[in-house]
């Protein structure tokens, strides 16, 4: 059920506001999200277990040939004797084929996961509730988008990881008085900054490309920039939030697998426990942004005085 009402003011949520309206957002639709999450987990796990055992034996016999052939690198640098390695040619060829196509099927996993749970999410948020047919209708009439406005985002990273390169190359040649020493000092402490805010951009970016028509690529950009206007530091924060997290699960694994255990054991112990963990995480940041995105677009079509409507979150606090 979707609630109109005049424009008057309303104070957008804060960090822990917008945390605490996706956590209810979630629980609302949780009969659509629990079962996407465990098809997602366990797509991904068994992507997991299926390249541990496909490269784990391409992996070893690389080893060998190294051992057996310790001036492989340098002959290959040099172009000298090339035929000698076609076992070890063939070994990498594998990897790199099965990396890549592990990369596509992820990639594919993770597009279906993001517009399914986008979706549903902004239909909870507004008092909506989708059905499977329809989330299937939804990923397929717009998984083309968030895959275009990614594809924009890989070209404006590159774009700036370009800018930095020259920027320390430049500061380094000129590095001869304590001036150009705090420019690149400044250059470096920006980096982290840059990263998490492209992050927060990026994912602003593919929600509205999931959630308005006609916002592709960079007319998607340019509309989460639009958006995030004024809440540029609470997006960026959200992210790093996230990293945080990611970085906890990273170390809980590292963990596990310190312990004496067998191999087979130790990847039945820590491909479930960190996808399941990762695939929440992944799940819980695309809701967040979802209802960041909402608060935002109320608040900007608030000051255009377009008259917006009352989401079930601000329902249930009046």
């Amino acid at each position: 059920m979707e609630k109109n009402f005049t424009p008057q003011s309303q104070s957008s949520l804060g960090f822990f506001g917008i945390i605490r309206e996706s956590l209810k957002t979630t629980s609302r639709n949780g009969k659509l999200l629990v079962p996407i999450l465990l098809l997602v987990f366990l797509a991904s796990s068994q992507l997991d277990f299926a390249q541990k055992y496909i490269l784990a034996p391409v992996a070893k016999d690389f080893v060998l040939q190294l051992a057996k052939h310790p001036n492989m690198v340098h002959d290959f640098t040099y172009n000298i004797d090339h035929t000698t390695y076609v076992g070890a040619l063939n070994d990498v060829r594998e990897i790199l084929l099965v990396k890549l196509l592990i990369l596509v099927i992820s990639s594919i996993i993770s597009l279906v996961f993001l517009v399914a749970t986008v979706s549903s999410s902004s239909e909870a948020y507004t008092a909506k509730v989708l059905s499977p047919k329809d989330i299937f209708l939804k990923i397929k009439t717009t998984w083309k988008r968030p895959l275009i406005t990614s594809f924009y985002m890989i070209l404006l990273t590159l774009g700036i990881i370009f800018l930095y390169f020259i920027s320390i190359g430049i500061t380094s040649i000129l590095a001869v008085n304590s001036w150009a020493v705090l420019f690149f000092g400044a250059i470096t402490l920006s980096i982290p900054v840059c990263y998490f805010y492209i992050a927060a951009l990026w994912m602003v970016s593919v929600v509205v490309s999931v959630l308005e028509d006609g916002f592709v690529g960079v007319k998607a950009i340019g509309r989460a920039s639009e958006l995030m206007k004024g809440k540029k530091l609470q997006a960026t924060l959200m992210m790093v939030l996230f990293a945080v997290f990611y970085a906890v699960v990273h170390m809980m694994a590292n963990s596990l697998t310190s312990y004496n255990l067998s191999r087979s054991t130790r990847l039945a112990i820590t491909i479930p426990f960190t996808n399941g963990l990762f695939c929440l995480l992944k799940l819980f940041m695309f809701v967040v942004y979802t209802v960041f995105y909402h608060e935002r677009k109320t608040s900007h079509d608030e000051k255009e005085g377009k008259g917006f409507y009352l989401p079930i979150a601000a329902a249930d606090q009046a």
